[in-house]
């Protein structure tokens, strides 16, 4: 039976179109959705398209037209969270509609994220370490992924044009306003500031590592994430990262060892707009821990994570990376990963002197599972990477229908 598929906010990329395009190619009815200018510019001129102009207040009813008119069977969208797909869950789930939802890929690189219902913290995906290895029998190993030849620069390219078509189309979408803060001058006026000092980022982040293992001392690590992440907005207990910073060093100083260091690993992507070391070093003074904080801009994650006596995250995909190295890990916030047996189920204050290895065959037998269930060999943003993630799109829709 054919698909009559809803497409709503994707990525900054030409992928939603070429997703769109070869289900049509197969039969498949698509109808887009076009919030804003960016969207108009990458969704490509398909016969079927529809635009909003209203403001957030007004959309579930729309929405609720929309849904009457069209008749999908199917609803796909990047990021579940994003303020003009919140209204869209209730109502779907009221008419038994399907959505499936991309977001970057839980194992990283070269896969992405589709699931159904919801990611990270909405993720339907069981914790239930006996489930999980009651069923490892009907799940296949993991499989190798193919390189994409995934970059920045397209990245970068992509959203930079998105960027732009929605400042030129800003008359005809005048209610919209992005699920992200910052407008694109400040965030590239930052970023381009943090890329003139990234070799000098580097070059410290590596004279720091190399002066902490020289010294023997035990380290935790904990890796920042993106100020904006939904992750932090939307399913952790913080209001934003600097909110996280001072918990966890507050912690730290008042439970862990008087021997141990905290390494406060920056996020590779972060625009710079807040500055960090700044705060890490204001809150590490305010406790009286400043001599035992190191702070890095930059640096090896594997090196770091093979020789941490633990790791704290709220929920990065770095957790999976520490599990993967076998190090003890506490998640503060609602992680797919924070599992009896993977993490730590205590609080974070006891994590600091009753931190315990992670199952590795546990955490095997959950990357089976989530890579099987989840992800896709692809990206959005490179032309391999889209055709391979639009292949096994297609196939993950198509199969969702007799499911």
């Amino acid at each position: 039976m054919p698909l009559s598929v809803l497409f709503l906010q994707g990525p900054a990329s030409p992928f939603f179109r070429e997703l769109s395009s070869a289900l049509r190619s197969r039969g498949h009815r698509t109808i887009r959705v076009n919030f804003c200018g960016g969207d108009l510019v990458y969704g490509g001129r398909v016969a079927n398209r529809t635009s909003y102009y209203g403001s957030l207040e007004h959309l579930p009813e729309w929405y609720q037209i929309l849904l009457e008119r069209e008749s999908p069977t199917d609803i796909v969208l990047f990021g579940d969270c994003r303020p003009i797909h919140a209204p869209i869950h209730a109502i779907a789930e009221e008419r038994q509609l399907r959505v499936h939802v991309f977001e970057e890929g839980y194992v990283r690189p070269n896969w992405v994220t589709l699931e159904r219902g919801g990611v990270n913290g909405r993720s339907g995906l069981s914790r239930d370490p006996e489930f999980l290895l009651a069923s490892s029998r009907l799940i296949p190993p993991a499989p190798a992924s193919k390189g994409t030849g995934y970059n920045l620069r397209e990245r970068a390219w992509h959203d930079i044009c998105y960027r732009l078509a929605n400042g030129l189309c800003s008359w005809r979408y005048g209610n919209y306003r992005s699920h992200r803060p910052h407008n694109g001058l400040t965030e590239y006026a930052a970023l381009s500031s943090r890329f003139a000092c990234k070799s000098r980022f580097e070059r410290e982040a590596t004279r720091l590592t190399d002066q902490l293992l020289g010294s023997g001392k035990p380290y935790f690590l904990f890796p920042l994430q993106l100020n904006t992440d939904s992750q932090i907005t939307h399913h952790s207990p913080f209001r934003n990262v600097p909110n996280a910073i001072e918990a966890v060093i507050e912690s730290f100083a008042r439970h862990a060892p008087e021997d141990c260091m905290l390494v406060v690993k920056n996020h590779p992507l972060d625009t710079g707009i807040w500055k960090y070391e700044h705060v890490v070093e204001r809150i590490a003074q305010k406790y009286g821990v400043g001599s035992r904080i190191v702070f890095l801009n930059g640096g090896h994650l594997p090196t770091l994570l093979t020789h941490a006596k633990g790791v704290v995250v709220i929920n990065s995909t770095v957790g999976l990376s520490a599990l993967h190295h076998g190090r003890p890990l506490v998640t503060l916030g609602r992680a797919i990963y924070g599992i009896p047996g993977l993490t730590w189920q205590d609080s974070i204050d006891s994590f600091w002197t009753g931190a315990s290895d992670p199952d590795i065959q546990l955490y095997q037998v959950f990357l089976n599972y989530i890579l099987h269930e989840t992800q896709i060999n692809g990206d959005f943003y490179t032309r391999t990477g889209i055709e391979m993630a639009v292949a096994g799109a297609v196939q993950r829709l198509e199969a969702a229908e007799h499911a």
